[in-house]
């Protein structure tokens, strides 16, 4: 008796579980289509905190795509996360430069860095860097390190 009790609320446990599914899978592209070959130097200030910017090109026409599969619990997937760090520097030829904090609690169509894609938090999202980037970006006289 006590073993086909054993097997019943074995066979309860087991069968009650309900599949949790899997996580979602991110897709996340920054293009250079500014005319000019693009530094971008990400820093990260809150913990674990990096004094040390990790650093990565694109020339003018070249694009970079990361993926992400979330696990459960899921934890998601954003820009911030794409450049493991919460401010970026984008360094223009060393002609003109652009910071973006993405922390800064600006709502996001106050800062043209987070109108549309960079605000968005879909699976699949593209941000651009264009000319109007560019052109918007501050100067710095030749010296932008």
């Amino acid at each position: 008796m006590k073993k086909l009790l054993y097997i019943y609320l074995v066979s309860l446990l087991l069968l009650s579980c309900t599949d949790q599914g899997s996580g979602k899978f991110y897709k996340y592209t920054i293009e250079n289509k500014s005319g000019k070959n693009i530094k971008i130097s990400s820093y990260r200030s809150t913990y674990p905190k990096r004094d040390i910017p990790i650093v990565m090109v694109l020339n003018n026409g070249q694009s970079l795509t990361k993926t992400f599969q979330d696990n459960l619990p899921p934890s998601g997937y954003d820009f911030a996360v794409f450049f493991n760090g919460d401010l970026i520097v984008v360094n223009y030829e060393n002609l003109k430069f652009q910071k973006y904090d993405f922390y800064d609690g600006k709502i996001c169509d106050q800062n043209p860095l987070f109108n549309s894609p960079f605000c968005k938090s879909g699976t699949t999202v593209t941000f651009t860097f264009t000319p109007e980037d560019y052109q918007n970006a501050q100067d710095c006289g030749g010296n932008c390190n």
